[in-house]
């Protein structure tokens, strides 16, 4: 083997192979990191397309100002649940009272609302937002856009600390709830940030309670409905609300442009990195053909003398094998390294995600390199039959 080692290997140009593995490692990890941050965008928009949701109100106009209500009689939410384009409706119920958040600690003191809305338009786990009677602490659904808000806007100009999704989900702050003659502190905890919903959402068994405890006597109608729809741009969908003088309220909607901009950023990165890999290939390809063909001559006669094909193959392939190996090390390692960074990022930003990869990036990846592997075994041992 040593004699077909100095054969093949001695005295050959090795950089041209090197920098094809130089470009096959940045076209991994440009596609696995493209694979990765695709499951991201779908965590972070509330998973699958199938199930989209927009929030809906009347435009306001100058009738509003002089004191009319913008609300939903109870007979346009029963229209709005017959149409067809229409999955699910769902009402907010808003607070009758005032309610303010305090945290003598941090030294602040701010007015808030409440609002509430059926638990199956949550897109955060419920379990831990349940209120019962006699509870002293309330859970709270804060919108992330509300944190960013918060770090990036009121936390600089009052002096407060920022905080990070985890951190800020262990800070207790007394809630101050006043009405109907009636005042009580409570304490309030946030156990969750919604992508869906632009809003400060209390369990509904709360709201209900300190209504009749706390609120006026009379029964609001809903100024806000949140709807369930395929597509929540479709022509039938956006020419029935403007018909009916009703907008899409502004926020974070599911299935918006951005999410398609997104979408199609991350789709051009994948290609390039595919586009890379595949030239990377092919330069590896014509190289180790180029060496057996720079060797043909003392491949024939070591044939001749008894060597088998397979013996000469081996050689190359066990060089291509440590080649793909350092790849992948790097791959995985670059992979990992750029994952904890962007974490960390996207954490200052009020988002979070999983540090982990998700399963299938690795199962793409194991399925990617060893199609890689295999053309150019296939390639190799094609080579060396040729020159029987």
């Amino acid at each position: 083997m040593s004699l077909l080692h100095r054969l093949l290997w001695g005295n050959k140009n090795k950089w041209q192979i090197y920098g094809a593995a130089l470009g096959a490692f940045l076209g991994l990890f440009l596609v696995l990191t493209a694979f990765q941050f695709y499951h991201d965008l779908q965590t972070l928009l509330g998973g699958s397309d199938a199930d989209q949701y927009v929030i809906i109100n009347k435009k306001v106009s100058l009738y509003n100002t002089l004191g009319a209500s913008p609300s939903f009689s109870e007979e346009e939410i029963d229209t709005l649940g017959q149409q067809s384009f229409i999955q699910e409706v769902g009402i907010f119920n808003s607070n009758q009272y005032k309610v303010a958040a305090s945290s003598p600690s941090l030294g602040f003191y701010t007015e808030l609302f409440f609002e509430s809305v059926p638990d199956e338009f949550i897109d955060i786990n419920t379990g831990r937002f349940q209120w019962e009677e006699g509870q002293g602490e309330i859970p709270i659904i804060m919108s992330r856009q509300y944190l960013a808000l918060y770090n990036f806007g009121f936390a600089p100009s009052q002096g407060l600390p920022q905080f990070t999704p985890n951190t800020i989900g262990r800070l207790s702050v007394d809630i101050i709830v006043r009405g109907r003659g009636g005042r009580r502190t409570f304490q309030g905890r946030i156990v969750g940030f919604s992508d869906r919903i632009n809003s400060i959402i209390v369990p509904a068994s709360f709201l209900e309670w300190s209504n009749q405890r706390f609120g006026s006597t009379a029964k609001s109608e809903p100024s806000r409905v949140i709807l369930k729809t395929d597509n929540p741009y479709a022509p039938e969908l956006q020419s029935f609300l403007s018909g009916n003088n009703y907008e899409i309220s502004s926020g974070n909607m599911i299935g918006g442009q951005l999410p398609n901009l997104l979408r199609g950023i991350i789709t051009a990165i994948a290609v390039i990195g595919l586009i890379i890999v595949l030239l990377s290939i092919l330069v590896l390809v014509l190289n180790f053909q180029l060496i057996i063909s720079q060797s043909k001559e003392d491949i024939r006669l070591l044939l001749q003398l008894g060597y088998k094909n397979k013996q000469v193959s081996e050689v190359l392939t066990r060089r291509l094998l440590r080649l793909f190996g350092l790849i992948i090390i790097g791959v995985i390692a670059s992979v990992a390294i750029s994952r904890l960074w962007f974490v960390s990022w996207f954490e200052t930003k009020g988002l979070s995600i999983s540090a982990g990869l998700h399963w299938s990036v690795y199962l793409f990846g194991v399925i990617l390199i060893g199609l890689l592997i295999f053309l150019n075994i296939n390639s190799i041992r094609k080579s060396v039959e040729s020159l029987n």
